[in-house]
């Protein structure tokens, strides 16, 4: 097994991932209260849609099964907020997962979101420069310090 080279990361880069990390999980609040009540009103993807295979994709799976597809959406987006709160490779996962699918979505936008996605990627890959040896929550929890402590007199 070869040795990561990267530069553990301090705290900007780590403020940053915990951003992508939270707005993940607020997207997939944002989904599960609005837009899956709602999933039978997506049909501005496949209008918007830059290939005719994937409008008809669109039509034909996507809009008869919108429940469906806004849960696995859901569930993917509470995936990748936790790899990437994670550490080590699993940020890695998360974080590739995420840029991959911001650009995977591309050919269902329009403009200007199809600009707003290639910068999101640019900006979500960045985070792969550096390695995270450390979960969010063990950040949190060594900066309150242990409960058990003796309180200084």
């Amino acid at each position: 097994m070869t040795q990561d080279r990267r530069t553990i990361a301090g705290v900007g880069w780590n403020a940053w991932r915990i951003f992508i990390g939270l707005a993940y999980l607020a997207a997939a609040v944002f989904n599960t209260v609005y837009t899956l009540p709602r999933s039978d009103q997506l049909d501005g993807y496949a209008e918007g849609a830059w290939f005719g295979f994937l409008e008809d994709f669109m039509w034909d799976v996507f809009m008869p099964n919108g429940d469906l597809f806004m849960i696995l959406v859901i569930v993917f987006e509470v995936a990748v907020a936790l790899l990437i709160l994670s550490r080590g490779r699993y940020v890695d996962v998360g974080v590739t997962a995420s840029v991959l699918w911001v650009l995977g979505i591309l050919p269902f936008l329009a403009w200007p979101y199809l600009l707003t996605n290639i910068i999101l990627a640019l900006m979500q890959g960045v985070i792969l420069f550096r390695l995270y040896d450390r979960t969010v929550w063990e950040m949190f929890r060594n900066a309150i310090g242990p409960r058990d402590a003796p309180h200084p007199s």
